[in-house]
């Protein structure tokens, strides 16, 4: 997440449930291992397998979005965090390598080659979006894989891939919370969703952004057009999008959290500036009271993060993130995002609604 912040605090709300959430039609205009291993054809049947654990529905909610929420994986969500930002090696084509940063282009490169063999190893189409930001010296790299629903209308859930650090030392800092726990959530919400393969109301697509820590979130905005082109001469809907920001550091852990008035909780905004998308934001929070004791705070928040270029083009969309993830001390230029400052329990805490959510935004329909 680019910092620093323009946030401003609705207050802790519960909110209730809004219906056409939950099956959104309108469009643009609608206010250690391999990753090729992790994700082999046994895994998937081990996916088929979690899915099945029987959880009761809260609310009357269908049964298979608690389902969703009890097959999360705590131990691969934490191992896949661990490849991602480099605290384990991890082998692709037969290269072993690690992670340790994704600022250099040798480091974004190894962090593509990761993420492309974990979305084909679950046997999506993955397709490399390049472009040229004017501001910027090198090519930019985006990264789209697609889940397909019964509907082409898709909803987009976006994560930046790239990191910082401080000035002359980008390439020391591993951006192990920004946002390599948002990339783990994504990759762990594809797993969860790919036994539901034919079920699935629209179609997903999961997005790896460049160049949102250079400011300017060019890699977010260069997908956003050219989605939004596609989507008008494919006669598709952009239903909604999900940013799966940092969600790793607990603040009361460093005495940080400022004013919050329930424990533990994070972060939710789906409104800024000029944008407020309300509706989207009320489900994710009606879904974590659903299914979870951890609370959430709401309010608004500028261009800090890829879900801004979804606004732009009218796309009703949601970023959630720890709590105060702006007084986290050791993201971005300040250095030192290592796994050690990562808090396993609050980070799978927030991970498990948030995926659930997600479900419930893309719809599963009966087998």
């Amino acid at each position: 997440m680019a910092g620093p912040a323009r946030v401003a605090r609705r207050g802790w709300v519960l909110a209730a449930l809004v219906a056409a959430c939950g099956h959104p039609t309108g469009g643009p205009d609608a206010g250690g291992g391999c990753p090729c291993d992790a994700w082999s054809a046994d895994a998937r049947a081990d996916a088929r397998d979690d899915a099945a654990v029987d959880a009761p529905p809260p609310d009357g909610r269908p049964a298979v979005y608690g389902d969703i929420y009890a097959a999360m994986d705590q131990a691969r969500l934490v191992t896949t965090l661990r490849e991602l930002s480099g605290d384990l090696p991890v082998t692709v084509g037969g290269d072993t390598f690690a992670i340790n940063e994704r600022y250099s282009d040798t480091g974004r490169e190894h962090f593509r080659r990761y993420w492309r063999a974990a979305f084909e190893g679950m046997g999506l189409a993955v397709r490399a979006i390049d472009y040229q930001d004017p501001s910027s010296a090198r090519p930019g790299n985006d990264l789209e894989a697609v889940l397909p629903g019964k509907s082409p209308d898709s909803v987009v859930v976006i994560v930046h891939y790239d990191s910082i650090g401080p000035f002359g030392h980008e390439t020391e800092n591993p951006g192990t919370d920004d946002d390599m726990t948002g990339m783990a959530i994504m990759i762990e919400t594809a797993r969860l969703l790919l036994p539901y393969q034919g079920r699935l109301e629209h179609t997903v697509r999961f997005v790896a952004a460049d160049e949102e820590e250079l400011g300017g979130l060019a890699g977010a905005r260069a997908y956003a057009t050219q989605i939004l082109a596609e989507a008008g001469a494919g006669g598709f809907a952009l239903v909604a999008a999900v940013d799966d920001e940092q969600t790793g550091w607990n603040c009361m852990k460093e005495n940080a959290c400022g004013p919050v008035a329930t424990w533990p909780s994070f972060d939710v905004f789906s409104c800024g500036d000029q944008y407020d998308f309300p509706a989207i934001g009320d489900h994710l929070e009606a879904t974590v009271h659903a299914y979870a004791t951890i609370g959430v705070e709401r309010g608004c928040i500028g261009a800090n993060s890829d879900h801004y270029a979804m606004w732009e083009i009218g796309v009703p969309s949601v970023v959630f993130t720890e709590h105060n993830p702006f007084g986290n001390p050791h993201f971005d230029q300040n250095g030192g995002d290592t796994f050690d400052k990562i808090d396993v329990d609050y980070f799978a805490a927030i991970a498990r609604p948030a995926i659930t959510f997600q479900a419930e935004l893309i719809g599963i329909g009966e087998p």
